[in-house]
Order: C-alpha cells, then structure tokens, then sequence
C-alpha cells in the first residue's frame, strides 16, 4: 500500500513515537560505543526525515497499512526494537503535498 496521490506525513502522535525511537537508537549507540564493543563509521542514525523518506519512498506501508523497520546504530549492532507505526493513527496520506510544506499538524 503506497501513498499513490500523495504523501504520507506524520501525526503528531507518530512524531513523538519516532522521536522517542531515535532517542532509543541514541542511547544504545552510546552504550555500544562507550563500551567499545563497536564503531560506528559506516552507519547513521535515522532522523525524523530519513524516517518519513522510507515510509514514502523505501520499505513503504503493508497490505494493513503498517510501517516497520528496524534500524542500525552502529556498524554492526541494531537498535532493541523495530519502529512501527500505524496508517490513521501515527502517518496520514496527505494529497497536496504543499501541506506538508506549510507544516500541517495532524
């Protein structure tokens, strides 16, 4: 299920999950890295934007409309959990993209 006329922005409750997300990816980053158990040159952590580009343009929505995606945070480690969110709940299609522009709250 792609967004076929528009794009999917996030709500604000899906902007304070995937933050909450990145906050994760951050700290375990920081453990990893602290401990010396691995590096972290080759791998970046998702951002707000990265994160909306792979709902629109990467992974993409499932057949019952949900985004998952798991993600690195260092070169050979994984974030502790998977980000999810839900079409309806945390991301909306919006067809005129220029809304999205303009900072609509959802």
């Amino acid at each position: 299920m792609e967004a076929q006329n528009g794009a999917y922005v996030l709500t604000e409750t899906g902007k304070e999950i995937v933050a909450a997300f990145i906050a994760e990816c951050v700290a375990k980053r920081k453990e990893i890295l602290d401990a010396g158990k691995d590096t972290a040159e080759e791998t970046n952590l998702p951002s707000e934007e990265v994160i909306l580009s792979d709902l629109n343009f990467g992974v993409g929505v499932d057949e019952d409309g949900d985004y998952y995606n798991g993600w690195g945070v260092t070169d050979h480690y994984n974030a502790d959990t998977i980000l999810g969110l839900s079409l309806g709940k945390d991301f909306v299609e919006v067809l005129d993209a220029s809304a999205e522009k303009k900072g609509a709250l959802l």
